[in-house]
C-alpha cells in the first residue's frame, strides 16, 4: 500500500509532524545532495520537499521530478514553470547516463518492483553521479507508525538494502540513520522531535533511527546479475523539458 500524492503533500504542508519531519530530514541530507552548475538532478517518488531548498530560479542547474502513476502527480515548483512528471516507475522519459543526481523519496519502499526500479535508476544516473535513497528503517518507530508516510510499504534493515543495491550493480558509500523521536502528531512526542534528533545524532544509533538515508553510486565494474527490465517503455527517451537556467 502507498499513499497517493494528495496524502503525501497534505502530510508535508499542512501539519506540524510534517513540517518538522521535512526540517529534520533535509538536515541530514544538507551537503549531500549539493550538485554543481550544469548538473542534473531528478526526484523520484516524492521528493518536492527535499529538493525545494535547492531549486533556484535562474541558477544554471536542471531538475526533473518524476512521480510514479500509482501515486499521481503534483506541479512543482509551486511559482515556477513545472519540471514535474507522471511516469511508469521503471520506464523513464531520460536519457541514459544523463542524471547527476537521484533522490528516491517515498519510492523504493512502496515499490512492487524494486529490482526494475533500480535498473532504471543505472540506466539513467551516470557513471559519476549520485544516487540517495530516503527509506524507513525496519527496527526504528516510524515503521512501525501509519501516522507518516513511512510507516507504508516495506522497510529496511542496512543489510536488506545493501544486497538489494550490490545485487543491482550500486555501491554503498554511507548510511546516515535520522529520525530518532516518536511520530507522534501532537504532545510530548511532537514536541521534543528535535531534542531527540540531537541526542540520537550524538549516539549515531542505527536501531534507534526510524529512517535510513543512503548514499550510493554505480558499480561499473560489477558483473550484470539481474536480467533487465523488459517492461514496454511507454515513453520514448527525450531530452530534459525544463531547464533553471536564466535566458538573456
Amino acid at each position: 500500500m502507498r499513499l497517493d500524492v494528495i496524502e503525501l503533500q497534505e502530510f508535508y504542508s499542512g501539519s506540524e509532524l510534517g513540517r518538522t519531519t521535512k526540517e529534520l530530514i533535509n538536515r541530514v541530507l544538507g551537503a549531500k545532495i549539493e550538485t554543481d552548475a550544469g548538473s542534473l538532478t531528478i526526484g523520484f517518488g516524492f521528493a518536492c520537499p527535499f529538493l525545494e531548498n535547492k531549486f533556484t530560479e535562474g541558477e544554471n542547474k536542471d531538475f526533473l521530478l518524476l512521480m510514479p502513476s500509482e501515486q499521481g502527480v503534483v506541479s512543482w515548483p509551486e511559482k515556477s514553470k513545472s519540471v514535474s512528471a507522471l511516469v511508469d516507475e521503471v520506464s523513464w522519459p531520460v536519457n541514459t547516463s544523463s542524471a547527476d543526481l537521484i533522490l528516491i523519496s517515498h519510492g523504493l519502499e512502496v515499490s512492487d518492483n524494486q529490482d526494475l526500479l533500480l535498473q532504471e535508476v543505472r540506466r539513467v544516473l551516470k557513471d559519476s553521479g549520485k544516487l540517495v535513497i530516503l527509506v524507513p528503517n525496519r527496527t526504528g518507530f516510524w515503521a512501525r507508525s501509519d501516522s507518516t508516510p513511512f510507516g507504508y510499504g516495506k522497510p529496511y534493515s542496512i543489510s536488506q538494502l545493501t544486497d538489494l543495491l550490490r545485487k543491482n550493480q550500486f555501491q554503498v558509500d554511507s548510511i546516515t540513520p535520522s529520525l530518532y523521536g516518536f511520530p507522534a502528531k501532537r504532545g510530548y512526542w511532537l514536541k521534543s522531535l528535535l531534542l531527540w534528533e540531537k541526542l540520537g545524532t550524538k549516539l549515531n544509533s542505527f536501531f534507534l533511527g526510524g529512517l535510513l538515508v543512503v548514499e550510493a553510486r554505480k558499480d561499473v565494474y560489477a558483473v550484470k546479475n539481474v536480467k533487465s527490465s523488459k517492461a514496454r517503455r511507454y515513453f520514448s527517451s527525450v531530452k530534459v523539458p525544463v531547464s533553471t537556467r536564466s535566458r538573456s
